[in-house]
């Protein structure tokens, strides 16, 4: 099953999805508007043994393990949850369970003080032998707790309220203690990590950065092609759940606007076409391509950094957002796909989940007037708008260059921007820099990409929209939302959590910390062979089960 942690995976377009559901909300709202994973869903016993599957991604790792800020992507993701172990997955009916590979049981022993049991499966060993138990659950704690700033966590949500983790009353239970609530403890420790992996910093930060040396999942790495652009997996002989059906799972890294080609040309076995409504309905018309669609918790958004004067004042920002038509960019780019496509208005909960509510208010809706108002009473005057000192009114958006996605809606920004009297100039790079250049080291004004949303939305909020938050690449925030966010996740009672998660996004559109434009649809096509997999949405997809029918 692909494993779930409480971080979300940003992407530069929008790829499929790692399921989303609210621990704070009956399971079932995550089946969204009644629309199930699209995966062509056939029994193994039907399908060819053995066989070469290609999926295609944007980028080959620049660090294989993805509790670091470098290796927090979705294309790692996809790679990594075929080989490392995690104790929740989703069903198809939307319902969060145990994952009885490696564990038979993983429940909530005391509310006070909090403790949570594990008592792991005997039979999980990593793929040198080791036994998958305490020391990996003390390490991935103590790597991603914040107490040693030399561990580049990607986010130490959670595992920072953690007190103690010890040894069970058996050799195979684990017992978390925490030194206050925490209400999304089930994202802990999903995509855990060998003990070896979180020994030292530097092994931590490091020594994943080619190589993941060890797995406790149906597939193990195998190699990588750095001139073919290919990471490979092949079946893990240590595993001992269900055997994999395919024989081996290559990765190869194309650029998002080539790769519905390669997938014609029968390059590829799988892509994410992503709300391209062109590649939509080329994908459509190929033979030998089957499309899949379903719901998904996979938004789009513009967000602000703050490297200049300019991006950080809150005004500027809250002014752009009201320039800006998010009903039309979600009709332009996913209209064709999705015929009742409108804007997303909540930063935490998407469309679908009964937490949902629209928190947007003005911030949210095209005004040029009340543009004109603020930004005239901050002194910024005329058409280019300038201010007392002559300087014009002119932000960049950077997007990764080869993503049609990303300057479609660049240039529909741009557009709706300059009857405001606000210029804005797009700023392309390279489209391996784009993260590990701007977007992780803050150098940017305004940008969009996508966030991949997992199965606890406030905690996986929290690394984003607080001001120490990990993932706020913009560092924009305020005490009251970091207060809230707090209280949040210390609140098991769902419908108080909720209601707290709220007010804080009211106060995340307040502050102009981001834009979310709209919640698109799982979006992909393969090989018409291609079993068990496609767009899964909301549930969790399974390794093992993915084939060929002929």
């Amino acid at each position: 099953m692909s494993k779930h942690s409480i971080r979300r995976f940003a992407v530069v377009a929008a790829i499929a999805m790692l399921p989303v559901i609210s621990a704070s909300v009956p399971a079932s709202a995550a089946k969204g508007d009644g629309n199930g994973p699209d995966v062509n869903e056939q029994p193994v016993a039907k399908l060819k043994k053995g066989g070469t599957f290609v999926w295609a991604i944007n980028n080959i790792p620049d660090n294989f393990n993805t509790s670091t800020i470098d290796g927090n992507t979705a294309d790692t993701s996809y790679i990594m949850g075929a080989t490392q172990p995690g104790f929740f997955s989703v069903d198809k009916t939307g319902a969060l369970v145990v994952d009885t590979n490696y564990a038979s049981k993983v429940e909530l022993t005391s509310k006070k003080p909090q403790v949570v049991t594990y008592t792991l499966n005997p039979k999980a060993v990593w793929s040198d032998g080791k036994p998958v138990g305490l020391a990996d659950f003390v390490g991935m704690w103590k790597a991603n707790n914040g107490t040693n700033a030399a561990y580049e966590s990607v986010s130490t949500t959670g595992y920072e309220d953690i007190a103690s983790v010890k040894a069970g009353k058996s050799k195979n239970q684990v017992v978390v203690t925490f030194s206050k609530i925490y209400a999304d403890w089930q994202g802990l420790f999903g995509g855990l990590l060998p003990a070896s992996l979180t020994a030292t910093p530097d092994a931590f930060n490091k020594s994943w950065l080619t190589t993941p040396t060890v797995s406790a999942g149906p597939f193990k790495y195998s190699s990588t092609d750095v001139a073919g652009s290919t990471v490979t997996l092949v079946p893990n002989p240590k595993w001992w759940g269900d055997k994999p059906v395919l024989s081996k799972i290559i990765y190869r890294a194309i650029p998002p606007a080539t790769q519905l080609d390669a997938l014609a040309n029968g390059e590829v076995d799988y892509i994410d076409i992503g709300p391209n409504a062109t590649n939509y309905q080329r994908a459509k018309d190929l033979a030998g391509v089957t499309t899949h669609v379903s719901k998904a918790p996979n938004y789009r958004h513009m967000t602000f950094g703050s490297a200049t004067a300019i991006s950080s004042n809150k005004t500027i920002r809250q002014a752009i957002m009201m320039s800006i038509d998010r009903s039309t960019i979600a009709k332009a780019m996913i209209g064709p796909i999705d015929p009742t496509a409108s804007s997303l208005d909540n930063h935490v909960f998407v469309k679908g989940l009964s937490c949902y509510t629209n928190n947007a208010g003005i911030y949210g809706t095209q005004n040029l007037q009340r543009v004109n108002t603020m930004l005239n009473a901050a002194g910024w005057k005329g058409s280019p708008r300038k201010n007392a000192a002559g300087e014009e009114l002119k932000i960049s958006i950077t997007i990764p260059s080869g993503v049609p996605t990303s300057a479609q809606e660049a240039q529909l920004m741009q557009a709706m921007l300059a009857p405001a009297g606000i210029t804005l100039n797009i700023n392309v790079v390279p489209l391996g820099d784009f993260f590990a250049k701007y977007i992780n080291t803050g150098n940017f004004e305004m940008t969009v990409f996508s966030w991949i949303g997992t199965i606890f939305p406030i905690s996986s909020s929290t690394g984003i929209l607080t001001t120490t938050g990990e993932q706020n690449y913009g560092k924009i925030g305020n005490a009251a939302i970091d207060k809230l966010f707090t209280s949040a996740n210390q609140e098991l009672d769902p419908v108080k959590r909720c209601a707290l998660a709220n007010k804080a996004d009211k106060l995340v559109w307040e502050e102009g910390h981001s834009m979310i434009t709209y919640q698109r649809p799982n979006v992909t096509a393969t090989d018409k062979n291609l079993a068990n997999m496609g767009s899964w949405g909301f549930t969790s997809l399974d390794y093992t089960k993915i084939g060929f029918t002929k």
